[in-house]
């Protein structure tokens, strides 16, 4: 009985941790240990159809920089495919998770993100 609880204890802590360090946009979204932050990202060309909403959103697969430099990959979805063709955007996330997004002008674009925005 005693070996069978430590088994199921480190499937649980093991299970937990992988969760955690694999994520996904839901995982992120409710785990507390991952810290929320503004990403800034460009915009270029079109719009892709979403197949989770069989073609009635699109999103962007974008590389975002934080005010410190710091790149991630993020899916931002949008309404639609010529919404943003090319433009800045100011995404709020944790983790993958967008929270919301806001067009900004490139002035407004801190100047270590819009660096490496345009490499």
């Amino acid at each position: 009985m005693k070996k069978a609880l430590i088994a199921v204890s480190g499937l649980i802590v093991v299970g937990g941790g992988l969760l955690t360090y694999v994520g996904g946009e839901t995982i992120d979204r409710f785990n507390p240990l991952v810290k929320e932050k503004d990403v800034y990202v460009h915009t270029e060309g079109k719009a892709k159809p979403d197949p989770e909403h069989e073609g009635r959103r699109f999103y962007y697969v974008l590389n975002g920089v934080d005010e410190s430099g710091n790149e991630n990959t993020i899916k931002v979805g949008v309404n639609g495919k010529d919404e943003f063709p090319d433009n800045y955007l100011k995404v709020h996330v944790k983790g993958k998770y967008v929270y919301k997004y806001e067009e900004v002008q490139e002035e407004k674009v801190p100047e270590k993100a819009k660096e490496k925005l345009k490499q």
